[in-house]
């Protein structure tokens, strides 16, 4: 979970009391953090990664007035149709696809409100912008630049410009290879052929996302008027992320404007600030937590904690902050009153029936398999059961085929359930290939793959995929790490040859396991060039994937 370092006295202005530490841990405990130090006017809390809009001082304090009923409900804030438009090229949408733009004029920044929104822009880098690859933030003082701003995709020698912090213009090339920023963030976008850039109508340079901002548009503790800019892999996340930050500036007095946005993804308009409507049913309650409240009773609990609800009968109706990204289904909002009543308040019971646990027969060879991987100097990965068709198949060569699919996606990122290990694991290299080689790197997870017989019509499968990336890789490499894990298990093996799509022919091979009988158990080869172009890897790969169900029980 991330660590955030906050300003008491900061803190304590914008809830409009200070606070005893007994109050502080207790509020926290009721926002999902710990507190881990107070030192000062410094205090240090460990902060859900759900829970973005928690991620500043204006955030906690937001919600801390919540809970001590200083303010109940949706927060009101003052919002704007602007005449700021954003233009988005077609040349950027195979780079950087997902771009939103959002105004915030009054806003009393302060040195400590310009701080806590330098902290809030990093925190939500390094979590939900997964380092700045899924999702990027810039802000700048509107009044430095003119609209309408342009994004769009140019080649890196035309992006020319003073970044932040500097006094010399320089190319785009020249940041990724020169500045500190470029340095650390500049893989992202170094083997595109095109840059993701911010324009204005003057052609000003305002951002190389997700590098750096021009220096032009410097935002200092008198800058009044905001413009944010959040670009990104994903519309959704892109959105939200702007959401939250518009949102806390807005609790410094500023008013929010939203941005009409045209080009080539049609036409939207952010930030969309409209509240998400859900229904609690009060006898789903009780049977998930065994209280008997009163829907009234819920609906006031949920009030404390900034949504509008109402009761309706035997049903809560709550209306959810846009900048609450965490609520997902009913179940969110039974945790959210939950936490307001108190897990301390809850009374113990005894089960009735008295049981042992141990650990299940896949969880173990599963755990001795990660040691032996760990001990051939393989590195454990973990990636998400939800992809996409695209990761899945497309870029891997792999033929389209049934498979489970998510019946209501929130994200074009996770539309159905991974029914292999390895393209996940290629995915993970094409992320990392400014990371030092020889690369070596492993899973043991589950898939899900079609099965007729089964009463849901699929079923889960543990297995193990490993992949080497190096300047030299060959089959007999991988051949060998292969053979060294299964000899370590006491499993006998042949290989005969095989044709996988994402694999070399004639360097490829079926394996199986000898057991009482032969198990086909899964395949192991060099990867195709064609796949390492369509990733962006730079130097061959070998790979294998392995059922591991038919070994449990067995070795």
């Amino acid at each position: 979970m991330p660590t955030l370092t906050l300003n008491l006295r900061y803190l304590f202005s914008l809830v409009g009391r200070e606070l005893s530490n007994s109050e502080l841990s207790e509020l926290l405990e009721k926002c999902k953090m710990s507190l881990e130090r107070i030192e000062g006017d410094e205090l240090e809390v460990e902060v859900t990664t759900d829970r973005l809009d928690l991620l500043s001082e204006e955030g906690i304090a937001r919600h801390f007035k919540g809970l001590l009923r200083i303010e109940e409900g949706l927060p009101r804030y003052s919002i704007f149709q602007s005449e700021v438009e954003g233009i988005v090229k077609e040349s950027v949408l195979n780079v950087r696809p997902g771009f939103a733009l959002g105004v915030v004029f009054g806003v009393d920044l302060g040195e400590d409100g310009l701080l806590s929104l330098m902290h809030l822009q990093e925190k939500i880098h390094q979590t939900w912008g997964r380092g700045r690859r899924k999702v990027s933030i810039g802000i700048h003082d509107f009044d430095k630049l003119t609209p309408p701003i342009t994004y769009a995709g140019e080649r890196p020698e035309e992006i020319r410009f003073v970044p932040l912090g500097e006094s010399e213009i320089m190319s785009a090339r020249e940041i990724i290879n020169k500045h500190e920023k470029g340095i650390a963030y500049g893989h992202i976008i170094a083997d595109k052929p095109l840059y993701p850039v911010l324009r204005d109508s003057r052609g000003e340079v305002l951002s190389l996302p997700p590098i750096i901002n021009s220096e032009m548009t410097r935002v200092t503790s008198e800058t009044k008027n905001l413009l944010i800019d959040v670009t990104g892999t994903s519309q959704r996340e892109v959105e939200q992320a702007l959401i939250v930050v518009a949102t806390a500036l807005a609790e410094k007095g500023g008013k929010i404007g939203t941005v009409r946005i045209r080009g080539a993804k049609g036409e939207y308009v952010t930030p969309n600030l409209s509240p998400k409507e859900m229904k609690l049913e009060v006898e789903y309650f009780k049977l998930k937590t065994g209280l008997d409240l009163s829907s009234q009773e819920i609906a006031s609990l949920l009030r404390k904690s900034r949504l509008d609800a109402v009761a309706q009968g035997n049903t809560v109706r709550a209306l959810i902050p846009p900048y609450r990204v965490d609520f997902l289904h009913p179940i969110d909002l039974v945790e959210e009153a939950l936490i307001v009543y108190g897990y301390n308040r809850l009374e113990w019971e005894i089960p009735n029936v008295m049981t042992t646990g141990r650990i299940h027969p896949t969880e173990k060879l599963s755990r001795k398999v990660r040691l032996l991987m760990v001990g051939l100097g393989y590195q454990e990965i973990l990636s998400y059961v939800m992809t996409n068709e695209e990761e899945l198949f497309d870029k891997v060569l792999r033929p389209r085929k049934p498979i489970v699919k998510v019946a209501n996606p929130v994200s074009a990122a996770f539309t159905v359930l991974r029914d292999s290990l390895m393209p996940g694991l290629l995915s993970f290299l094409s992320n990392n290939v400014h990371a030092p080689y020889p690369q070596k790197i492993f899973e043991v997870g589950d898939v899900v793959v079609i099965d007729e017989k089964e009463e849901t019509k699929a079923r889960n499968e543990r297995r193990i995929a490993a992949a080497l990336a190096d300047d030299v890789v060959s089959f007999e490499r991988i051949q060998a790490h292969l053979d060294a894990l299964l000899r370590n298990l006491g499993v006998e093996y042949e290989l005969e040859e095989f044709e996988h799509p994402t694999l070399i022919s004639g360097r490829s091979a079926k394996i199986s396991y000898l057991l009482n009988s032969v198990i086909e158990a899964g395949y192991i080869g060099e990867v195709k060039p064609e796949v390492l172009e369509n990733l962006g890897l730079r130097c061959p790969v070998g790979v294998f994937e392995l059922s591991l169900d038919p070994l449990i029980g067995e070795v």
